[in-house]
């Protein structure tokens, strides 16, 4: 084992927010992610996001699209500690820090350091309106290394169950998404249950 800094361990990029007001920015297939799309998850898990920018949105944010499955996202400010893993490509906005797992730290270990340093984090954090920790703070993090047959050991234990939140986490969204489809319907009569009358009966 030996100690290093998250920002040696793996590669730590912040965003930007293109302008909103240029239309052309926005409502593209691209994710970008902040802070409440973060907030607004059940499991450590980012699926889709509220907003989406464009090619040419794109372009404005200097860390791009990063990558599905090995991007572990962390609210950087308001309030710090909000994590989840990417399960889409996406972009950020400058509230997030993004860890991406280049190097052969794994995103179950990376998002289990994070818990377990966040106090450590917190304490690193400046700001007078509200808590935020700068990418260049937050890459000094202490991040204590294990050895590679100590972290892949660890990795295939809680990889699949990270993997398996992830593929719960999706059903359970397009679950929820057909109940919100179907529900209006059976209640107005438009669609009846599999048996049953125009009246409701058998």
């Amino acid at each position: 084992w030996r100690v290093s800094t998250i920002g040696e361990a793996a590669s730590v990029v912040g965003g930007s927010t293109p302008s909103t007001k240029v239309r052309e920015f926005w409502d593209g297939p691209h994710a970008f992610a902040t802070p409440k799309d973060l907030s607004l998850t059940s499991a450590p898990v980012l699926l889709d996001t509220a907003r989406r920018v464009t090619e040419a949105g794109l372009a404005k944010i200097g860390s791009g699209l990063l990558p599905k499955g090995m991007t572990v996202l962390m609210s950087s400010r308001a309030p710090i500690g909000y994590l989840a893993v990417a399960q889409l490509p996406v972009a950020v906005n400058q509230g997030i820090a993004a860890i991406v797992c280049d190097r052969y730290l794994k995103p179950s270990f990376v998002l289990n350091w994070a818990r377990q340093s966040m106090g450590e984090i917190e304490s690193r954090a400046g700001g007078t309106t509200f808590a935020e920790i700068s990418k260049s703070k937050f890459r000094e993090v202490p991040c204590l290394i294990p050895t590679r047959e100590v972290h892949d050991a660890f990795d295939d234990a809680a990889g699949p169950c990270y993997r398996l939140i992830a593929a719960n986490t999706a059903e359970a969204r397009t679950l929820a998404e057909f109940r919100d489809a179907l529900l209006p319907k059976l209640v107005s009569g438009e669609m009846l249950p599999l048996g049953a009358d125009s009246n409701g009966g058998p």
